[in-house]
C-alpha cells in the first residue's frame, strides 16, 4: 500500500488539543457562531482509527492497528519519513505509545509496521479520515467553508505512484486520494470514487479542476448528485469551446454567419438570443 504523505500538516486548531479521560487526542474547531450552537464533542482521530478493520488474525495480537495507524501519522507530522523513523520516533516517546493505546512498552518492528500497514485498505483508512474530518466540521458554517474541493492528478515523489488529490480550498488540505492505475486516467479514477468521496463528505457541494475534466460523462454525474462544478475550458477543446461562446458570448452568436453554423449550433445560438435578450 502507497501511503502518501501531504507536506503541509493539518491547521492545528486555535484551542489546542486536549487529552480525555480515555487517553484520546480531541480537537476543536473554533468558530464565530460556536457559543450560539449546541456543538457535541468532537470524535477523536484515534477513535475513528478503532473503525478500521484489523486484516489480521485476532490471536496473537500484540500492537492494537487503531494505535499502530495513529502512532503513524504523529510521527509523520512530526517530520518522519520513512518506517525506521517511525520505529524510532515510538521508541523515543514511550509516554506517547501509552496515550496512543499501545498495552506494551516496546515499539512495533519495521517489518511488523510495514506488513500491518500494507494489510490495511486504502478506502477504510479514507472512510476513517472522513469520519474524523467529519466531527471536525460539526456546524452548518464550518460545513459551508469547507463545501469547495480541487481535483488533480500528483505523482509521489516518495513511491512514485500517481494518485488522484482531492484538495479542500478553504482548509488547504488534501482529505482524499485515489490511486491512477496505468491503463486509466484521472477522470475515471475520479468517476468510480465518486460516491465514496461524496458519502464520506456529504457536505462538498463544488467541484473545481482542470480542463480534462469538463466533460459530458463526469458533469453529468455531480449533476445527478445535486453537485456544482467549475472546470477549465481551453482553446484547444475546440468543438466544447466553440459552444461555450455561442451560450456566453451572445453578440459572438448573433453575429455569426448562418451558412457557418451546423444545426447543433444553430440550436444553441438561438438559446444565447433568448438568454441575451
Amino acid at each position: 500500500m502507497g501511503l502518501g504523505v501531504q507536506a503541509t500538516p493539518f491547521p492545528i486548531p486555535a484551542g489546542g488539543f486536549e487529552p480525555q479521560k480515555d487517553g484520546a487526542i480531541m480537537a476543536t474547531v473554533p468558530g464565530e457562531h460556536d457559543k450560539e450552537e449546541s456543538v457535541d464533542p468532537v470524535q477523536s482521530l484515534l477513535e475513528a482509527f478503532s473503525g478500521v478493520p484489523d486484516p489480521r488474525k485476532a490471536r496473537g495480537i500484540r500492537f492494537p492497528l487503531a494505535a499502530i495507524l495513529a502512532l503513524c501519522v504523529v510521527a509523520f507530522i512530526c517530520g518522519k519519513q520513512n518506517l525506521t523513523q517511525v520505529m524510532r520516533f515510538g521508541g523515543d516517546h514511550r509516554r506517547l505509545l501509552k496515550a496512543l493505546g499501545f498495552r506494551r512498552k516496546k515499539t512495533p518492528s519495521v517489518p511488523t509496521l510495514s506488513r500491518v500497514l500494507g494489510g490495511v485498505k486504502p478506502r477504510d483508512l479514507q472512510r476513517a479520515f472522513g469520519v474524523w474530518f467529519g466531527g471536525l466540521v460539526d456546524s452548518g458554517r464550518k460545513r459551508q467553508l469547507c463545501n469547495r474541493a480541487a481535483v488533480d492528478g500528483k505523482t509521489s515523489r516518495s513511491c512514485g505512484v500517481h494518485v488522484l488529490n482531492v484538495f479542500l480550498h478553504d482548509v488547504e488540505q488534501v482529505v482524499w486520494q485515489v490511486p491512477v492505475e496505468e491503463k486509466a486516467n484521472e477522470i475515471s479514477a475520479f468517476k468510480q470514487s465518486l460516491d465514496e468521496l461524496l458519502e464520506a463528505y456529504p457536505f462538498l457541494q463544488i467541484v473545481t479542476g482542470d480542463a480534462m475534466f469538463a466533460g459530458a460523462p463526469l458533469c453529468g454525474k455531480l449533476i445527478e448528485r445535486g453537485r456544482h462544478y467549475l472546470f477549465q475550458i481551453k482553446e484547444d477543446q475546440k468543438h466544447l469551446h466553440e459552444k461555450m461562446e455561442l451560450i456566453f458570448a451572445g453578440k459572438l452568436a448573433r453575429e455569426a454567419q448562418e451558412s457557418a453554423l451546423t444545426g447543433e449550433k444553430k440550436r444553441l445560438r438561438t438559446g444565447a438570443r433568448g438568454v441575451g435578450g
